[in-house]
């Protein structure tokens, strides 16, 4: 694929200058407000001064490597979390504190237009890497792709360097799962410290228990339980347990999206109180 646009280059040079530009002056303010209200002696520092700033971006665009994507309609991106590189989320979907999605190894420079994007997503694994020409992009990575509904919890790295991710509908990935340039098909659940190895597919409806490693190239079968490291098919899943995914992934919807204003003034305390959880302070001053 061709490099970054010129367009896309600007962006992020003048995108980097204003962020820089903005953090240096707030450190200059609070210098200033140290010095203001610090009695100074002689020889004493010139000011005290801590750094309060995160660097930390959730979602970090790379130039090279491409832009997150996330729907408008995502119930909760935690603002600890990290996607890297063209990582695409869907509606309803969330994704929870410390997780890491990283998809840095492709070549989908930012800038390109969606024809050129859907024509990189379409090609196979060998046509990405006839086409990474450079010296650095021998990977021949692909992206994240997330559909609706899905949720990835607290710690989950899921990365690309092989090949495409694709996590579909209804998805529930357990803490601190890894999922390697795997599938994941709609209403599947990975348990907690699973871990999805390059090529490895899961089809719909079903489980894989905590713990599980499942191999290389390996595919489980719909509806079925896997366990174990290497992990092997235990039973299949009975209709009810089947309901219970989908029951699951809709609970997870509904936690997401209760946490979904927590980084706005005043965090999701206002609305807590309108609907009657935490009681007023007329309350209180009645009791």
């Amino acid at each position: 694929m061709p490099g970054p646009t010129i367009l896309a280059r600007i962006q992020h040079t003048l995108g980097r200058a204003f962020r820089e530009t903005g953090q240096a002056l707030d450190r200059v303010a609070l210098r200033a407000q140290t010095q203001a209200k610090s009695p100074k002696r002689a020889g004493d520092p010139a000011y005290i001064f801590n750094d309060h700033l995160s660097r930390h971006r959730t979602k970090m665009p790379l130039i090279r490597r491409g832009t997150p994507v996330v729907s408008d309609g995502i119930a909760y991106l935690a603002p600890c979390a990290s996607l890297i590189g063209t990582v695409h989320i869907g509606a309803g979907s969330s994704v929870f504190y410390g997780a890491v999605l990283r998809a840095d190894d492709g070549n989908m420079a930012c800038g390109r237009s969606k024809e050129e994007f859907e024509k990189w997503r379409a090609m196979s694994k060998s046509q990405r890497l006839d086409q990474d020409t450079d010296i650095d992009d021998t990977a021949g990575g692909g992206g994240i792709f997330i559909g609706e509904n899905t949720n990835i919890q607290d710690g989950c790295i899921v990365s690309s360097r092989d090949d495409h991710t694709t996590i579909g509908n209804g998805v529930t990935v357990g803490h601190c799962a890894q999922i390697h340039s795997a599938t994941v098909e709609d209403n599947s659940l990975i348990g907690m410290g699973a871990i999805l190895n390059s090529g490895s597919k899961v089809e719909s409806l079903s489980f894989v228990a905590a713990g599980a490693v499942i191999g290389k190239n390996e595919v489980v079968k719909s509806g079925e339980l896997w366990i174990g490291n290497p992990a092997r098919k235990l039973r299949d899943l009975t209709e009810k347990e089947k309901k219970h995914l989908h029951f699951q992934a809709d609970e997870y919807v509904k936690l997401a999206s209760s946490q979904s204003g927590v980084m706005n003034l005043g965090g999701n305390i206002q609305d807590r109180i309108t609907s009657g959880d935490l009681p007023s302070s007329k309350n209180k001053n009645q009791q």
